[in-house]
């Protein structure tokens, strides 16, 4: 995937805010990882601050943009200064150096892992399966007593891995500008829609 900090609050991204959080606002925060933060791990960043700092963790969604593609809202937690600043203590895969971030009273981390909200930004079969792909991949990760483990989640492979080699070759098929209507990354000569499109469409009910 390729998404990354909106660079506004467009109007697909405010259908997305209004869905996550009915009348919520999206605020830009800085990102200023902590020392000795982990890539990702908000949750356990912002407890071991609020340990040696004090102040409060602040639950609600990260909003990313794969332009073109989707608009997607990740469960995230930032840290509130006792003095009530809002910063993102944790470092980020591709080094942002600021959020949008939507907070959520009524959220607080237990424990459980929370899958992203997706909406496409336009109508192709592509995208659909990617994000049916995607959505089925959390749903094995936290499967049974999966959904209580944190770090390391073990899976037998023939759980994921169908699902994983999906979710890539339609993540490449996308990162290349394929559209249903285009012939499939396949090199079958017929189109994503006639080809992976129509078996997978059958499998993913998109």
């Amino acid at each position: 995937m390729h998404t990354t900090t909106p660079g506004e609050i467009s109007r697909p991204i405010k259908r997305l805010i209004e869905k996550v959080v009915p009348g919520g606002n999206g605020i830009y925060l800085p990102v200023n990882p902590e020392a000795g933060a982990v890539v990702n791990e908000c949750f356990p960043n912002v407890q071991a601050k609020l340990e040696r700092d004090g102040g409060q963790m602040l639950c609600g969604w990260q909003v990313w943009e794969w332009p073109h593609v989707l608009v997607e809202a990740e469960f995230h937690a930032v840290w509130k200064s006792p003095a009530g600043a809002l910063v993102d203590i944790t470092p980020k895969t591709q080094n942002e150096t600021h959020i949008l971030f939507v907070p959520d009273p009524r959220l607080s981390y237990q424990g459980l892992a929370k899958d992203n909200v997706r909406v496409p930004l336009r109508d192709d079969q592509v995208i659909r399966h990617f994000i049916r792909v995607s959505e089925l991949i959390v749903q094995v990760m936290n499967k049974g007593e999966r959904i209580s483990q944190y770090g390391h989640v073990s899976v037998p492979a023939y759980e994921i891995l169908p699902l994983q080699e999906a979710r890539g070759f339609l993540g490449v098929s996308l990162a290349s500008g394929l559209r249903d209507h285009d012939a499939c990354l396949c090199e079958s000569g017929n189109k994503y829609k006639r080809c992976h499109g129509r078996g997978w469409s059958s499998v993913l009910g998109s």
